[in-house]
Order: structure tokens, then C-alpha cells, then sequence
């Protein structure tokens, strides 16, 4: 069939009548068509054997019986419904999710909470990060930042000063220190 002569339309009616995707542009579309008609023939073209039935019926002897109530069982132990994991109390749904998504951590406070999945993503801490920042930047102490003050602007007045040993003779007095 000549696909290139048909419109986008039907196209994709084609498409969702084969049960193929239906996005894309219209040589896309002819593509995806295209691709499932020649699968279609490659399937057609394989031989088949066929069987007699003599031997399906000596192939069927073969097969041992199998207990019904063993695979009955089976089926009933891999379902889980909805409305159980409802009853449960809430320790036990943690504990369902936990085994669900391979979780052994019990971390009780949110700061460790928040620690373990900083690790767990690969961020940096805070404190690492201050510390590299502090390396490439330096750390201005007290000390550091009155001495560029001191260069900045000069050294301080002695008037500063007397009136500071002022203040602390005036509060050794009253709180009865000297």
C-alpha cells in the first residue's frame, strides 16, 4: 500500500487500529507503518509445522498430573490487597515501606534525617562548605579585622580608651569588685 498518498489522518487511524504509536511527522508515521507491515510478512512467510494429533496426544502422556491446591496456594500468597496494608498500625506500614524500597536506616530526629540524605544525594555539608570557602577566601578574626582598621583609618584616640577604663572602674565599684 502506498502510504505517501494518505493524510496524517489516516495515518494515524491506521496506526491506532494496529496499536502503534501515533506522535510524530508523516514520515514518521509511514515509517512506523512501513515497519509493522513488514514484520506482519516476515511472520506470514515463517513455515509452520504442523502437528498430528497422534503425537500431541502421546506429547500430553508425557506431562506429569499437578496438585491444584499447591498452585492455588501460590496465587493466594503473592497477593497483597489494599485494604490490609489499611488495618495495619503505623509502625507496620514504615516497616512495609522500608522493605518496599530496601531502606534499613531508622533515623528517629530530622537533623540526622537531613544529614543522612545530604550523604545520600552527594551535597556538602554546611561545615565543609564554610571551610572551603574560608580556604579560598580566608578567615578575618577579631584580631585581623581591628587591625586593617587600624590601618584603614589609623590608630584609635586615647580619649576612646579613657573613657572605656572609665566605664569598667564605674562597674568594678558598683558590682563591688575592687
Amino acid at each position: 500500500m502506498n502510504y505517501n498518498l494518505l493524510k496524517i489522518d489516516d495515518l494515524k487511524e491506521l496506526l491506532r487500529e494496529r496499536g502503534l504509536s501515533v506522535t510524530g511527522r508523516k514520515q514518521q508515521l509511514i515509517d512506523a507503518l512501513i515497519e509493522y507491515d513488514a514484520k506482519l510478512e516476515a511472520l506470514n512467510n515463517d513455515p509452520i509445522d504442523i502437528i498430528e494429533e497422534g503425537s500431541m496426544e502421546k506429547e500430553c502422556s508425557v506431562i506429569p498430573s499437578i496438585d491444584n491446591n499447591h498452585i492455588k496456594s501460590n496465587k493466594s500468597e503473592g497477593k497483597v490487597s489494599i485494604y490490609s496494608i489499611q488495618s495495619l498500625s503505623e509502625k507496620e506500614r514504615i516497616e512495609l515501606r522500608k522493605q518496599k524500597f530496601g531502606t534499613t536506616l531508622t533515623i528517629e530526629s530530622e537533623p540526622e534525617r537531613r544529614l543522612a540524605r545530604i550523604k545520600r544525594f552527594g551535597t556538602n555539608i554546611e561545615d565543609d562548605k564554610k571551610l572551603l570557602r574560608a580556604a579560598r577566601f580566608g578567615i578575618r578574626t577579631e584580631l585581623d579585622k581591628i587591625e586593617y582598621r587600624k590601618k584603614r583609618f589609623g590608630s584609635t584616640s586615647n580619649i576612646i580608651n579613657i573613657d572605656h577604663k572609665k566605664k569598667i572602674e564605674a562597674r568594678k565599684l558598683r558590682f563591688g569588685l575592687k
